[in-house]
């Protein structure tokens, strides 16, 4: 076994098992615990989960290796591919792959029985962490920790991602720096998150609650009764009904003291006291629809 273990250079801590050795390596008595998966690799076979499953086991395999670089001490990991083990999927009557088996010692403490644990290959989202589960499982005092070797790619692509990303700035950012330090766009930004949230927009995602709900007579609500509960379209509303409110209230603080003739002044502010007086008496007219005992009015819409 040990110096199987050496010969396996291509893969690390796997043994390859041929029709030569396979019967050897397998035959009791055994003093080891030993795990093969039979598969089938070749792409002209076309066994897609073997191919799946093969980088999985190889990772558990040489996790432990590098734990144990000197030896199995007592759990080797081995694989036979078909194109090398086709007399030995013959005698044993293999019809599908990939097979994982567990052969446990036939001699010692830890002995088992002959006959290998067969391992389910079913789709799990952790392969390593069930192979590794089934193997302790069986063989007693043994711990695997699964070792990722490095994905390097990915750094490499995350530090010229960060270096397109310094050059792409440094080119373009006097080209939006009017846009990031304007006062109109952020105070815009700001008005509309404001009124999304004081209307009611967060409360309606987190309850999930209905656009329009039906009465009791058959027709369509757009309000909800009570103070606890809305609608969409009553969100909605009460957010336009805001928005004019606040454009009313800075039209009146920035536009008109700018208004070059004092009749455009008054007519300016005239018109937008009703016009906010209108609002207002408007919405003071839903809040009383949603609860009747609500104590302020406003003319005209009082009813």
């Amino acid at each position: 076994m040990q110096k199987l273990l050496k010969d396996s250079s291509l893969r690390p801590g796997v043994i390859r098992l041929t029709d030569q050795n396979f019967d050897n390596v397998v035959s009791a008595p055994r003093g080891y615990s030993l795990v093969v998966l039979l598969t089938a690799e070749a792409p002209q076979m076309g066994c897609h989960l073997c191919r799946e499953f093969g980088p999985d086991y190889n990772l558990v395999a040489q996790s432990w290796h590098r734990e144990h670089p000197k030896g199995g001490d007592g759990l080797y990991f081995g694989i036979l591919d078909f194109r090398d083990g086709q007399k030995t999927y013959q005698k044993l009557q293999l019809k599908t792959a990939p097979n994982l088996w567990l052969y446990l010692p036939t001699i010692g403490d830890n002995a088992g029985p002959v006959q290998p644990f067969n391992y389910e290959i079913v789709g799990v989202p952790d392969v390593p962490g069930s192979i590794i589960r089934f193997i302790e499982s069986h063989v007693s005092g043994v711990h695997i920790t699964v070792y990722r070797p490095r994905d390097y790619s990915k750094v490499i692509a995350t530090v010229l991602l960060g270096l397109v990303a310094v050059v792409g700035i440094k080119y373009i950012y006097p080209f939006v720096r009017p846009i990031i330090e304007s006062r109109a766009i952020w105070a815009g930004i700001s008005l509309v998150l404001v009124l999304m949230f004081t209307s009611g927009h967060m409360f309606n995602n987190i309850r999930h609650t209905p656009y329009v709900a039906g009465n009791r007579d058959g027709a369509v609500q757009y309000v909800a009764p009570g103070f606890s509960n809305q609608y969409g379209f009553e969100t909605q509303a009460i957010a336009v009904l805001y928005a004019f409110l606040a454009f009313g209230a800075i039209s009146l603080a920035t536009k008109t003291p700018r208004l070059a003739y004092r009749t455009k002044q008054t007519m300016a502010i005239g018109t937008w006291c009703a016009v906010m007086l209108c609002l207002f008496s408007l919405l003071l007219f839903v809040f009383r629809m949603k609860n009747r005992g609500y104590p302020f009015s406003l003319p005209p819409m009082t009813k």
